[in-house]
């Protein structure tokens, strides 16, 4: 009887020690960290593509904008009206561009706010546009707003929106 008490405890004893002792948790693999995002280069990267875009507008190549500029499911928002896809853009720019064929256009960021993750950003601005080229005609200022997205490494617009000024109110 000794012998089979000594013996129950003895298992007790080992099964309470192997219940007490301390599980190995599996090591976690270290996570290998995101490059860090260079928000200054990026800045200047959206920049640098306005720049390329008022140059394609003032050249009237309303293609490359289009479709240089624009991620493919992009949205433009000019003349109260919304054109989505880069073949209605193409439509528009064109339109336009035979409306005032002779137009030059400029404008200036004011500010480029970069998200942290580096693949969006806003772009906030003034243009302005002068109907003959010459000077001759009042020019046109108003506001914008872009969105850019990273697509496939490079930055496109994907949704635009800007406006005339409003005429301030005479007392």
């Amino acid at each position: 009887m000794l012998t089979r008490t000594l013996f129950a405890m003895t298992l007790a004893a080992a099964l309470f020690a192997t219940g007490c002792a301390k599980k190995e948790e599996p090591k976690e693999e270290p996570k290998a960290e995101a490059p860090a995002i260079d928000l200054a280069a990026e800045e200047q990267a959206i920049r640098t593509r306005s720049g390329e875009w008022m140059n394609y507008a003032n050249s009237k190549d309303a293609a490359s904008i289009a479709n240089g500029i624009f991620a493919p499911d992009a949205t433009l928002i000019s003349d109260d009206k919304a054109y989505k896809g880069t073949a209605a853009i193409q439509a528009a720019l064109e339109a336009q561009i035979k409306e005032m064929p002779d137009a030059l256009v400029s404008w200036s960021s004011d500010q480029v706010r970069v998200a942290s993750s580096g693949d969006l950003a806003v772009e906030t601005g003034s243009f302005s546009v002068d109907p003959d080229g010459e000077g001759k005609k009042p020019a046109i200022q108003g506001s914008f707003a872009t969105a850019w997205a990273k697509v496939d490494g490079q930055w496109r617009a994907i949704s635009d929106a800007g406006g005339e000024n409003a005429a301030a109110a005479t007392p």
